[in-house]
């Protein structure tokens, strides 16, 4: 009996530490807010582009870095799941050197037959970046180029 109670007991807080995450909807609902309340203008094109770290937000949007101080969000036109459980993700670019929304994509190295095209391109301050992290996945770290590269090819031997 005392060992029905135990197990019922860890049971209970299972569930209680799993439902505190948010799902994909509630995420993307509080990220198309943050745009509307931040009044974030979207961008076609960003040039001199050269991705240093990235951070995903939901299955439908990310944080990429082109430096401490430059990131950007992006809208994917579809949702791409692979991306939130992906240690590396890598960028195809018809330009070189620039990013533009509804000619490029984004994709992980999993999955590089299935690319997700970009839909929209808002540039962050580095508050608006951090504010934006802490609201959607408080314990969200950025994922550097260098670790995933070094993670993907530790995955390949």
């Amino acid at each position: 009996m005392k060992r029905v109670v135990i197990l019922m007991g860890m049971l209970l807080a299972l569930a209680s530490c799993a439902s505190n995450r948010l799902s994909d909807p509630e995420k993307t609902a509080i990220i198309e807010k943050f745009i509307t309340t931040e009044q974030l203008e979207a961008r076609n094109t960003i040039s001199a582009f050269d991705l240093d770290s990235w951070t995903s937000l939901s299955d439908q949007y990310l944080i990429l870095r082109t430096s401490p101080f430059r990131s950007y969000l992006v809208k994917l036109t579809m949702h791409c799941n692979d991306i939130n459980y992906s240690p590396a993700l890598l960028v195809y670019s018809r330009i070189p050197n620039s990013l533009s929304a509804g000619f490029d994509s984004v994709f992980t190295p999993d999955n590089h037959r299935f690319k997700c095209n970009i839909s929209r391109i808002y540039p962050l301050s580095k508050a608006q970046n951090k504010s934006l992290i802490s609201a959607v996945n408080p314990k969200g770290k950025d994922k550097s180029l260098q670790k995933a590269q070094e993670e993907a090819e530790d995955n390949k031997e």
